[in-house]
Protein backbone atom coordinates (compact mmCIF):
# COMPACT_ATOMS: atom_id res chain seq x y z
CA UNK A 1 0.00 0.00 0.00
CA UNK A 2 1.32 3.49 -0.68
CA UNK A 3 1.21 6.32 1.87
CA UNK A 4 1.09 9.86 0.74
CA UNK A 5 0.56 12.51 2.90
CA UNK A 6 0.62 15.44 0.29
CA UNK A 7 -3.18 16.26 -0.02
CA UNK A 8 -4.64 19.44 1.74
CA UNK A 9 -1.65 21.98 1.33
CA UNK A 10 -2.54 24.72 3.10
CA UNK A 11 -2.05 28.05 1.96
CA UNK A 12 -0.29 30.68 4.97
CA UNK A 13 -0.07 34.09 4.96
CA UNK A 14 3.05 35.10 6.69
CA UNK A 15 2.73 39.02 7.90
CA UNK A 16 3.81 39.40 11.31
CA UNK A 17 7.42 39.39 11.23
CA UNK A 18 8.63 37.39 14.36
CA UNK A 19 10.96 34.56 14.87
CA UNK A 20 9.63 32.95 17.47
CA UNK A 21 8.72 29.45 17.57
CA UNK A 22 6.89 29.20 20.88
CA UNK A 23 3.56 29.60 19.49
CA UNK A 24 3.73 26.54 17.25
CA UNK A 25 4.62 24.54 19.71
CA UNK A 26 1.54 25.44 21.51
CA UNK A 27 -0.91 25.98 19.32
CA UNK A 28 -0.04 24.37 15.85
CA UNK A 29 1.97 21.47 16.31
CA UNK A 30 -0.16 18.87 17.27
CA UNK A 31 0.21 16.60 19.92
CA UNK A 32 -1.38 13.55 18.65
CA UNK A 33 -2.85 12.52 15.26
CA UNK A 34 -5.82 11.57 14.38
CA UNK A 35 -5.55 8.51 13.56
CA UNK A 36 -2.82 5.77 14.89
CA UNK A 37 -0.12 6.33 11.86
CA UNK A 38 1.18 2.92 10.23
CA UNK A 39 3.34 0.81 11.12
CA UNK A 40 7.28 1.20 9.25
CA UNK A 41 7.59 -1.24 6.68
CA UNK A 42 3.60 -2.17 6.41
CA UNK A 43 3.78 0.35 3.50
CA UNK A 44 5.67 1.84 0.98
CA UNK A 45 6.50 5.63 -0.31
CA UNK A 46 7.30 5.40 -4.24
CA UNK A 47 9.59 8.02 -5.13
CA UNK A 48 7.90 11.32 -5.96
CA UNK A 49 10.86 12.87 -7.92
CA UNK A 50 14.57 13.73 -8.09
CA UNK A 51 15.87 15.93 -5.36
CA UNK A 52 17.08 19.23 -6.58
CA UNK A 53 20.40 20.80 -5.93
CA UNK A 54 21.78 24.74 -5.94
CA UNK A 55 23.74 26.84 -4.73
CA UNK A 56 23.58 28.32 -0.88
CA UNK A 57 25.27 29.48 2.39
CA UNK A 58 25.91 28.10 5.10
CA UNK A 59 25.46 29.55 8.58
CA UNK A 60 29.35 30.66 8.51
CA UNK A 61 28.30 31.85 5.06
CA UNK A 62 30.57 29.58 3.29
CA UNK A 63 29.44 28.70 -0.62
CA UNK A 64 28.04 25.44 -0.77
CA UNK A 65 25.82 22.67 -3.28
CA UNK A 66 22.47 21.97 -1.54
CA UNK A 67 23.36 18.20 -2.54
CA UNK A 68 26.60 18.40 0.07
CA UNK A 69 23.89 17.70 3.12
CA UNK A 70 21.75 15.17 0.43
CA UNK A 71 22.84 11.35 -0.24
CA UNK A 72 24.81 10.63 3.35
CA UNK A 73 21.81 10.70 5.37
CA UNK A 74 17.49 10.47 5.29
CA UNK A 75 16.91 13.91 4.90
CA UNK A 76 13.90 16.41 5.89
CA UNK A 77 14.00 20.01 3.86
CA UNK A 78 12.05 22.32 5.22
CA UNK A 79 11.83 25.88 3.21
CA UNK A 80 11.40 28.63 5.55
CA UNK A 81 11.95 32.45 6.37
CA UNK A 82 12.41 33.97 9.73
CA UNK A 83 10.47 36.59 10.05
CA UNK A 84 7.16 34.17 9.34
CA UNK A 85 4.76 34.11 12.06
CA UNK A 86 1.75 31.69 10.79
CA UNK A 87 0.76 29.33 13.24
CA UNK A 88 0.83 26.70 10.29
CA UNK A 89 3.54 28.12 8.54
CA UNK A 90 7.17 28.49 8.70
CA UNK A 91 7.31 27.89 13.37
CA UNK A 92 5.16 24.95 12.59
CA UNK A 93 8.09 23.23 10.55
CA UNK A 94 10.67 24.68 13.08
CA UNK A 95 8.43 23.33 16.03
CA UNK A 96 7.96 20.02 14.48
CA UNK A 97 12.29 19.57 13.48
CA UNK A 98 12.89 20.63 17.47
CA UNK A 99 10.70 17.95 18.40
CA UNK A 100 12.27 15.71 15.93
CA UNK A 101 15.68 16.55 16.58
CA UNK A 102 14.80 15.18 20.29
CA UNK A 103 13.26 12.15 19.45
CA UNK A 104 16.44 11.21 17.21
CA UNK A 105 18.38 11.97 20.38
CA UNK A 106 16.10 8.83 21.64
CA UNK A 107 16.09 6.37 18.70
CA UNK A 108 19.22 4.93 18.23
CA UNK A 109 18.67 2.83 15.13
CA UNK A 110 18.32 6.29 13.14
CA UNK A 111 20.47 8.63 15.33
CA UNK A 112 23.39 9.67 13.04
CA UNK A 113 21.02 8.43 9.77
CA UNK A 114 18.53 11.98 10.00
CA UNK A 115 19.22 15.14 8.90
CA UNK A 116 17.30 17.89 8.88
CA UNK A 117 17.69 21.13 6.75
CA UNK A 118 16.13 24.10 6.74
CA UNK A 119 16.58 26.81 3.85
CA UNK A 120 15.43 30.40 3.78
CA UNK A 121 13.21 31.71 1.00
CA UNK A 122 14.40 35.37 2.19
CA UNK A 123 17.64 35.60 1.24
CA UNK A 124 17.34 39.80 1.01
CA UNK A 125 17.41 39.05 4.84
CA UNK A 126 17.59 36.04 5.89
CA UNK A 127 21.58 36.32 5.53
CA UNK A 128 23.87 33.49 6.92
CA UNK A 129 24.50 35.69 10.39
CA UNK A 130 20.90 35.83 10.62
CA UNK A 131 20.58 31.88 10.26
CA UNK A 132 23.05 31.53 12.81
CA UNK A 133 21.05 33.50 15.61
CA UNK A 134 18.01 31.88 14.40
CA UNK A 135 19.45 28.28 14.97
CA UNK A 136 20.53 29.38 18.10
CA UNK A 137 17.45 30.56 19.01
CA UNK A 138 15.95 26.72 18.56
CA UNK A 139 18.80 25.70 20.08
CA UNK A 140 21.14 24.43 17.79
CA UNK A 141 24.84 25.72 19.01
CA UNK A 142 27.00 23.55 16.57
CA UNK A 143 27.08 24.04 12.74
CA UNK A 144 28.24 22.09 9.77
CA UNK A 145 27.78 18.82 8.26
CA UNK A 146 28.05 16.73 11.18
CA UNK A 147 25.51 18.93 12.66
CA UNK A 148 22.01 16.99 12.57
CA UNK A 149 20.27 19.92 11.91
CA UNK A 150 21.32 22.71 9.62
CA UNK A 151 20.73 26.20 8.49
CA UNK A 152 21.03 27.33 5.21
CA UNK A 153 20.32 30.68 2.85
CA UNK A 154 20.89 31.29 -0.71
CA UNK A 155 23.81 33.83 -2.17
CA UNK A 156 20.77 35.84 -4.08
CA UNK A 157 17.35 35.15 -5.51
CA UNK A 158 18.83 34.56 -8.61
CA UNK A 159 20.59 31.57 -7.11
CA UNK A 160 17.15 30.87 -4.71
CA UNK A 161 14.41 30.69 -8.09
CA UNK A 162 15.81 27.51 -9.54
CA UNK A 163 15.85 25.42 -5.98
CA UNK A 164 12.39 26.96 -5.55
CA UNK A 165 10.70 26.03 -8.96
CA UNK A 166 12.92 22.47 -8.70
CA UNK A 167 10.97 21.15 -5.18
CA UNK A 168 7.64 22.89 -6.66
CA UNK A 169 7.73 25.26 -3.46
CA UNK A 170 6.25 28.73 -4.68
CA UNK A 171 6.25 31.84 -2.97
CA UNK A 172 4.42 35.11 -3.11
CA UNK A 173 5.66 38.22 -2.54
CA UNK A 174 3.16 40.47 -0.57
CA UNK A 175 2.37 44.07 -1.95
CA UNK A 176 0.76 46.73 -0.92
CA UNK A 177 -2.19 48.92 -2.57
CA UNK A 178 0.56 50.93 -4.11
CA UNK A 179 2.23 47.82 -5.37
CA UNK A 180 5.17 48.18 -3.31
CA UNK A 181 6.69 44.96 -1.71
CA UNK A 182 5.47 44.71 1.77
CA UNK A 183 8.41 42.13 3.01
CA UNK A 184 5.79 39.63 3.72
CA UNK A 185 5.18 36.27 1.49
CA UNK A 186 2.29 33.73 1.42
CA UNK A 187 3.44 30.14 0.56
CA UNK A 188 2.23 26.45 0.89
CA UNK A 189 3.84 24.62 3.56
CA UNK A 190 5.80 21.46 2.21
CA UNK A 191 8.27 19.28 4.46
CA UNK A 192 10.51 17.38 2.04
CA UNK A 193 11.79 14.03 3.01
CA UNK A 194 14.91 12.55 0.42
CA UNK A 195 16.05 9.69 0.44
CA UNK A 196 20.08 9.08 0.46
CA UNK A 197 19.73 8.71 -2.76
CA UNK A 198 18.92 11.95 -3.66
CA UNK A 199 14.62 11.33 -4.53
CA UNK A 200 11.88 12.48 -2.50
CA UNK A 201 9.82 9.71 -1.43
CA UNK A 202 7.62 12.31 0.99
CA UNK A 203 5.79 15.90 0.54
CA UNK A 204 4.27 17.08 4.28
CA UNK A 205 1.54 19.52 4.33
CA UNK A 206 0.55 21.44 7.90
CA UNK A 207 -1.75 18.79 8.72
CA UNK A 208 0.46 15.74 7.89
CA UNK A 209 3.61 17.35 9.90
CA UNK A 210 3.80 15.06 12.85
CA UNK A 211 7.32 14.03 14.31
CA UNK A 212 5.38 10.15 14.57
CA UNK A 213 4.54 9.86 11.07
CA UNK A 214 7.89 11.44 9.84
CA UNK A 215 10.06 9.04 12.01
CA UNK A 216 7.93 6.00 11.31
CA UNK A 217 8.35 6.97 7.18
CA UNK A 218 12.32 7.46 7.94
CA UNK A 219 12.11 3.69 9.20
CA UNK A 220 10.25 2.17 6.24
CA UNK A 221 12.90 4.21 3.98
CA UNK A 222 15.81 2.42 5.73
CA UNK A 223 13.91 -1.12 6.06
CA UNK A 224 13.76 -0.58 2.01
CA UNK A 225 16.96 0.23 1.79
CA UNK A 226 18.31 -3.02 4.08
CA UNK A 227 16.10 -5.52 1.43
CA UNK A 228 18.18 -3.90 -1.67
Amino acid sequence: MAYVATLALWVVGCSKPTTEVARANSQGAPPGLEYVPPQPGSYSLPPIQAACDGTVLDESGLRRRLFDYLGDRYVLLSFIYTRCSAVKGCPLATAVFQMLRNRLDEEPTIAGRVRLVTLSFDPERDTPETMRRYASSVGVKNHGLAETWTFLTTPSRDDLEPILDGYGQYVIRELDADGRFTGNRSHMLKVFLIDRERLVRQIYSSDFLHPALVINDVKTLMMEAGKS
